[in-house]
């Protein structure tokens, strides 16, 4: 299997005898309208997935409310292949609408897919490539009336319980969700518990990669 990251997209590409399509934090229902899963049915097909996978946080609110209840809902109706929800912290409730996975983590051959707000499964903790969710990572850019806030790929190399493991953290794929700059701020997550992030490489989404963190 091989993974590839979807250019100036917060999308990965898992090619095998499946091409699954790993999304994260769709944070759906935060605004009415916001055109999330109409981007997400476009890149299934742009991509030629065969199905797609959410790292995590399908819906915004916690709870499970009616208005919850029908973005969901939208979503597995109107992209045409399976769809797999890693569960985030703010997906109760959905079991009865999507395909739900723990949220502890799956894993597909050498990879390792988890929300991260929730420790890992012994399973996944033993893949080679572990893909988190939940931090949405961005870097903070200045400039000369402030800055602005971009949103990354953030990658590295950790060892977990005497193995070295790859890690990437995905940036949210809802571009209006609240993104953290890791270089100036502590992104959430249990993985960052047990790896210095701040030894990690940084690339915007369109490929231009900015070093490591503790460079930025």
């Amino acid at each position: 299997m091989k993974l590839l990251k979807i250019a100036d997209e917060a999308a990965l590409l898992l090619e095998g005898r499946t091409r699954r399509l790993v999304v994260a934090d769709l944070h759906l229902g935060m605004l009415i309208n916001d055109g999330v899963v109409e981007r997400l049915r476009e890149l299934v097909e742009r991509t030629e997935a065969d199905e797609v996978i959410v790292a995590g946080d399908v819906k915004h609110n916690i709870g499970m409310r009616m208005r919850e209840r029908k973005v969901v809902e939208e979503l597995v109706k109107t992209i045409d292949v399976p769809i797999l929800v890693v569960k985030g912290n703010h997906d109760g409730g959905i079991d009865d609408i999507a395909e739900t996975a723990s949220s502890h983590g799956i894993k597909l051959g050498k990879f390792g897919i988890l929300h991260g707000h929730a420790l890992p499964s012994d399973d996944v903790m033993q893949a080679d490539v572990i893909i988190v969710g939940h931090a949405h990572p961005a870097v903070f850019i200045r400039d000369a009336v402030g800055g602005i806030k971009k949103r990354i790929w953030l990658e590295g190399r950790a060892e977990i319980d005497g193995r070295e493991v790859e890690i990437i953290v995905m940036p949210a794929f809802n571009d209006l969700c609240a993104s953290t700059a890791v270089n100036i701020e502590r992104p959430a997550g249990v993985i960052f518990r047990r790896w210095n992030y701040r030894k990690g490489e940084v690339m915007l989404l369109d490929g231009t990669p900015l070093g490591r963190v503790e460079m930025l």
